[in-house]
This record gives structure tokens, C-alpha cells and sequence, in this order.
């Protein structure tokens, strides 16, 4: 049986892997500090990342403090702030920091559901690479 924070570690890794095969590399953080993943390319700092991952179907419920703490994190260190998440039998899927505080939530909560973020692979390939052969594919 694979327990919650087995499936959590999981899960960042294979966003870590998605961020690797665009030429991202990437950093693990070791605890739960708001941010999982530093990400960087070319030698820069590119974005903060925190995962969430349930094996349901919604919503992940995440704490504004949370989200506060990344985009302060991201706006320290000039990278992008973005929550990468996902649910049972989803791609990863991905919203800044930014884009964050348009959702839906409570007084304490932000309520992510599948419809709220892009794939991620959608964000990582960009309007530079449309159109290019990538072998990544989705």
C-alpha cells in the first residue's frame, strides 16, 4: 500500500522528470518547507515549485498561508511561483501563484480543481516551441 506521503514523494518526482526533458534541472527539497522543487536552466533560477497530489477527484484544498509563503519565496528569489498538481489518473497540471488567487476558496483555503491549471508540459513548451517536433509529446 502506498501511504500519502509515498505518493506525494512520487508525484514530485515525476514533475522533477517532466521539467528535466525540456532542459530544466532541478532540486528536491527534502521537507515540507512550501517549496519542492527549485527548478533552474541555464544556470538561472527559474521557478519555486510545491506539489500537490490526491488519488481523488477533487478539489485539493490548499492553504493561503502556503501560497503566500511561495509567491513571497518567488518574488525574493526572481523566479515564477507555480503549485504543480494532480488528481487521480491526471496529468500534472500547473497554475502560478499569480493565476492562483482568481480560484474559488474560503477564508483560509484555495479549492484547486482538475479544470483550474494547464498540463504542465502545455506551460513548458510555450508559444516559442509550438509547432517545433517534441518528443515529449503528453
Amino acid at each position: 500500500m502506498v501511504t500519502p506521503k509515498k505518493r506525494g514523494q512520487n508525484f514530485e518526482y515525476k514533475t522533477a522528470y517532466i521539467f528535466e526533458r525540456f532542459g530544466f534541472s532541478w532540486d528536491r527539497s527534502g521537507s515540507s518547507l512550501g517549496v519542492d522543487l527549485k527548478v533552474s536552466k541555464d544556470g538561472r533560477l527559474r521557478y519555486l515549485v510545491s506539489c500537490k497530489k490526491t488519488s481523488t477527484l477533487g478539489p485539493i484544498y490548499l492553504q493561503r498561508y502556503e501560497v503566500e509563503r511561495l509567491r513571497t519565496s518567488a518574488d525574493e528569489t526572481g523566479a515564477e511561483g507555480m503549485i504543480c498538481f494532480g488528481f487521480r489518473r491526471t496529468p500534472v497540471l500547473a497554475i502560478s501563484v499569480d493565476e492562483i488567487s482568481e480560484l474559488k476558496g474560503t477564508k483560509l483555503h484555495y479549492k484547486l480543481y482538475p479544470t483550474d491549471g494547464k498540463p504542465l508540459r502545455e506551460i513548458l513548451v510555450g508559444p516559442s516551441r509550438e509547432g517545433t517536433d517534441d518528443a515529449c509529446g503528453s
